[in-house]
């Protein structure tokens, strides 16, 4: 599977400079609403939809309400759902699997759109600011850091683990180490920022609380695939599963981290 993995991560990587650098204000809408509908296929079956149909008709619904917010002009107000949302989600996580009110359809259908509809709202957010680009490319680096950071600090010295029950190979080691990685490049950017309105103390909190809810993200997800009994949310992406496989941290932390950029005014 490795060649399969390579050529779908330079694909994906090709398709996310296009998306940054290329496509105008209203490409870029479209291109989330992509990614957005086929996470909203994957996560019905999350949600326990098996039947093709209900999953296409959630998609559709996801499709719709995105729609309905961009016409309404609601995308920073729905942002705000967003520390609901993940406060729940941390509520579950460390109460599993005591917890069972999540394991409702309904409760995970509901969860699900307003997940994907934030996170959508929020990538149109950051599209409209002046500093695309770079908040962009800060949040994709805050996400990889902390992934990275936490892979190789977990691999080397990972003992004490985060959430046993629900994903049994992440360790605080892991994250302790992902936050050192992403704080050492926060200092890095606001150190050589051309932005004079950034300052450092604001944007490591920034960081900090964006690392530490897209963590939070990714374990949900793995709690309601744990639940569903499935490794992966789907094998849309040759190598890698499913699409929401790779942007549950993303699902999670973009909201919060528009909403961080907007309460310091940077956005």
């Amino acid at each position: 599977m490795l060649l399969p993995r390579v050529l779908s991560a330079i694909v994906m990587a090709l398709l996310f400079i296009y998306a940054v650098f290329v496509l105008g204000a209203s490409g870029f809408q479209v291109a989330m609403g992509v990614v957005v509908l086929l996470a909203g296929w994957e996560w019905a079956r999350l949600s326990g939809i098996t039947r093709q149909q209900g999953r296409i008709a959630f998609a559709g619904l996801v499709g719709t309400l995105c729609y309905g917010v961009a016409i309404f002009d609601l995308q920073r107000a729905i942002l705000w759902v967003a520390p609901i949302l993940w406060l729940m989600a941390l509520f579950w996580v460390i109460h599993y699997p005591t917890d069972k009110g999540w394991q409702s359809r309904f409760v995970r259908i509901v969860f699900g759109l307003l997940v994907l509809v934030s996170t959508w709202s929020a990538m149109v957010v950051l599209r409209d600011s002046n500093d695309f680009v770079v908040w962009v490319l800060l949040l994709m680096g805050l996400i990889w850091g902390a992934d990275s950071g936490a892979y190789f600090s977990g691999k080397a010295f990972g003992k004490r683990k985060l959430a046993v029950k629900v994903s049994p190979g992440k360790s605080w080691e892991g994250v302790i180490g992902g936050v050192l990685l992403t704080q050492v490049g926060v200092a890095v950017f606001a150190a050589m920022t051309s932005l004079e309105s950034v300052a450092w103390l604001p944007l490591a909190v920034m960081a900090f609380i964006t690392v530490m809810t897209s963590v939070l993200g990714d374990l949900t997800e793995s709690l309601f695939k744990r639940h569903e009994a499935l490794k992966d949310s789907s094998q849309l992406i040759p190598g890698h599963g499913g699409v929401m496989d790779r942007v549950d941290s993303l699902t999670s932390a973009a909201p919060i981290y528009v909403l961080l950029l907007s309460f310091v005014g940077w956005v």
